[in-house]
This record gives C-alpha cells, sequence and structure tokens, in this order.
C-alpha cells in the first residue's frame, strides 16, 4: 500500500511539472484530471515489478508457449460465434498466425492458421442449420448477444472473420511449400469465404459524397437501419474486401475497400496539433471543420485500432492515404492516447483523462502505423513492459514484428 501511494504521489508531481512548462509540454487538460485518471490506470494495470527484458517478453519461443501449446487443437473443438466468441477471439488468434508466419516464414503458423479456418467454416450457420431472427439460414455466422431483435447476422463479425482467412490463403499461395493435393480444399475455403462476404452485397450503399461507399445495418440493431454502419464496421468489411481482391482480381472488390476509405477519410477531424481525431459515429457528411482534440468525443482505442486498420492497409499500397496523412496517425498516438509518454496510456483516441483505462484494450495494434511514425514502438512497448505483463496473441505478433532494429 505504501509502494502505491509513492507511486500515486510521483505520478501526481510529474505530471505537475509537465504542465508548468507549458501548454505544448501536455494536453490542456488539468493536472488534477490527468493525476486522477493515472490513479484509476494503475487499479486497472498495476506496475509490473521487476519490469522484465525485452528478449525474455517478447520472441517466437514465448508466443509458441503462450498460443500455441497442448490446448491449441482441443481450442478449436465445436467453436461458434453466438457471443461474438468468433469474430472478437478466434479472428484475432488468426490475425497472429498470419503475422507470426511474416515475422518469422515459419510454415507451422500458416498450418495452425489452416486448422482454425477449417473450424470456423465448419462453424457456419448453412453447415449448423441455423436460424436468424428472420427465419433465413444464411452462409455466415449469426449471433445471439448484441440484439432484442434475437439471432443476427452482423457485417462487422463477418469482416473480421473472413479477412484472416483470405489473408492467410494469400500467404499459403506465396509459400510454395503446399503440394497440389491441397489445391481443391484451399480453392473451397476461398469460395466459401468470399460467399460470406458477399452476403452483405445487400447492405452496400454509394456516397455520399463522389468516390464514397459504405454499408449500413440490415436485421441486426433497430437504430441501425439502413444507417451507415460505424467506422470501425466498415473498415473490417474494408480489410476483407482487400484481400478478396488480392486474391480474385476481382476489381468490384476493390472498388468497394477504396470507396470505405475515401468515406471514413472524408469524415476524420484534423486537429490543430496536426493529428486525426475522430468518434466512434462517423459524421453523416464529409468533415471540413478543424477542432481541437479537447472537442472530439474520441473513440475508444480499442474499436479505433480496427477503424484505422483498414486506412493504414491502403496507404501501405498508396491508395486512398498518404505518407503524410499517415502521420498524422502517428501524432494521434503521441499527441493523444499516449501523450504522458511514460507507459500510462488513455482509453480513447483524444487522451482524455475522463476515459476509461478498462478501454486500454490491445493497444498493440496501434503498432501498424510504425512504417510511418517509428516514435510510437517504444511508447507501446512501455505499456507492455511496465504494465501487461501477458499480451493478447495479436499484440506480441506485432510487438515482433515492429520492435525497434539493434
Amino acid at each position: 500500500m505504501n509502494r502505491r501511494i509513492k507511486t500515486l504521489s510521483s505520478w501526481y508531481s510529474l505530471i505537475v511539472f509537465l504542465v508548468s512548462l507549458g501548454p505544448t509540454a501536455i494536453a490542456q487538460w488539468t493536472a488534477e484530471e490527468d493525476a486522477q485518471y493515472v490513479q484509476r490506470f494503475l487499479e486497472k494495470f498495476p506496475e509490473v515489478s521487476p519490469i522484465p527484458e525485452w528478449k525474455e517478453f517478447a520472441s517466437p519461443q514465448r508466443y509458441d508457449e503462450l498460443f500455441m501449446g497442448k490446448g491449441f487443437d482441443s481450442s478449436l473443438q465445436n467453436v461458434d460465434n453466438e457471443s461474438g466468441g468468433m469474430a472478437w477471439g478466434l479472428a484475432y488468434r488468426m490475425m497472429s498466425l498470419n503475422e507470426m508466419y511474416r515475422v518469422t516464414k515459419d510454415r507451422k503458423y500458416l498450418d495452425a492458421n489452416l486448422k482454425c479456418i477449417r473450424a470456423g467454416l465448419a462453424a457456419r450457420d448453412d453447415v449448423r442449420s441455423k436460424k436468424l431472427w428472420t427465419g433465413e439460414i444464411a452462409p455466415i455466422w449469426g449471433c445471439s448477444k448484441y440484439t432484442p431483435r434475437g439471432r443476427a447476422v452482423f457485417a462487422v463479425h463477418t469482416g473480421m472473420i473472413v479477412y484472416p482467412i483470405l489473408d492467410c490463403l494469400a500467404l499459403v499461395q506465396g509459400d510454395g511449400t503446399f503440394g497440389v493435393e491441397m489445391e481443391l480444399e484451399l480453392e473451397s475455403m476461398q469460395r466459401r469465404a468470399i460467399e460470406s462476404l458477399e452476403f452483405h452485397d445487400r447492405q452496400w450503399r454509394a456516397g455520399s459524397a463522389d468516390g464514397e461507399g459504405h454499408y449500413v445495418g440490415l436485421n441486426q440493431e433497430e437504430i441501425l437501419d439502413d444507417k451507415p454502419l460505424p467506422g470501425n464496421r466498415l473498415s473490417a468489411m474494408g480489410r476483407a474486401l482487400w484481400s478478396a481482391w488480392k486474391l480474385t482480381g476481382k476489381e468490384l472488390y476493390r472498388h468497394k475497400a477504396l470507396a470505405i476509405g475515401q468515406y471514413i477519410k472524408n469524415r476524420l477531424i484534423v486537429a490543430p496539433d496536426g493529428a486525426y481525431y475522430w468518434g466512434y459515429w462517423l459524421a453523416a457528411e464529409p468533415v471540413t471543420e478543424s477542432l481541437p482534440k479537447e472537442k472530439v468525443d474520441g473513440e475508444d482505442i480499442s474499436h479505433g485500432s480496427l477503424t484505422m486498420d483498414l486506412p493504414i492497409l491502403l496507404a501501405l499500397e498508396d491508395q486512398v492515404f498518404t505518407a503524410e496523412e499517415m502521420k498524422r496517425l502517428g501524432k494521434t498516438i503521441t499527441n493523444g492516447f499516449t501523450r504522458l509518454n511514460n507507459g500510462v496510456l488513455f482509453g480513447d483516441v483524444t487522451g482524455n483523462p475522463k476515459s476509461n483505462p478498462a478501454l486500454v484494450q490491445s493497444p498493440g495494434r496501434w503498432l501498424s502505423v510504425a512504417p510511418y511514425a517509428p516514435e510510437i514502438v517504444p511508447r507501446l512497448r512501455e505499456f507492455y513492459l511496465k504494465y501487461h505483463p501477458k499480451p493478447d496473441a495479436l499484440d506480441m505478433a506485432l510487438l515482433l514484428k515492429h520492435q525497434p532494429q539493434p
């Protein structure tokens, strides 16, 4: 207890000191607000002691120990998405396996992911004869959790599940060690994944501005009926569409992914500090007004990282977003939720001390911005070393992929 009191006292003193340096040293919230947030953060994330060495914390060996052990196969038995578990659990594990292959070039990660794909496709509604609340049996993964209407299908779940499937299949194509005997199975996997993606064509809408496109809600939450989906949900579908184009060459998928990217871009606020900020609910029309971050009801950093995944993916191929605009996203991290620069992270993208520390979930996903803003890497790494000793699978893979070079 004494150690905790001393820690909080030192944090408060540091914040007061930074504020005394002037308005450029820290965001324009008060020192007291920041100190209160730090206290709540430390209750959620007690500081690790002793702080581990990096080589002990993050390595392919530790990834394997944590996520590739004896329980891997058993975890794939009877998977389902009834409570969103495939979209928010299995899908991220699949993404991590793809990234671990990119880090190591070890085929075992693709083999493991193919097991996940088999289990995931076997859990589809049409395979298990499960109906949606509308009575339809669809080639997707329904969910009973989020709407009082009953069992529904969510585009974001489809996007989350299909994206790592298609990404894995592209990596398998490029690996060169998979024999021709697997071709029929791989073709079936690709066909069925794209069938799930195309189920949502009925939700596609052009506009509202030129070059934009988006999906709307349909038969899910009533408040979203024929309304644009939030940015994070659009981004999940956009990534899957981009991967579908990469695999098939079908231009329609590329067109839709770029249109979603433009839709998101047009609704990001460029603040006076040079960073992008945005809310969970994107504006109905393109945004032209600049606002300081203190005036933005920022999206939480968990959903926010997903909202930015498509823009980052497109920027890496010089589409829609430029390298300079990705540097703005780097400032979202340095000026926003990592602004204290000491491992303490805020719960929303603006760095608002009124945000909830519980929303600091898997911030390692923001490491994909590192090619444009390498200064974010030590800030995010410090959070894990000091406050989060057991990262999620995707976080670990991205920490390895974007670790500073010796």
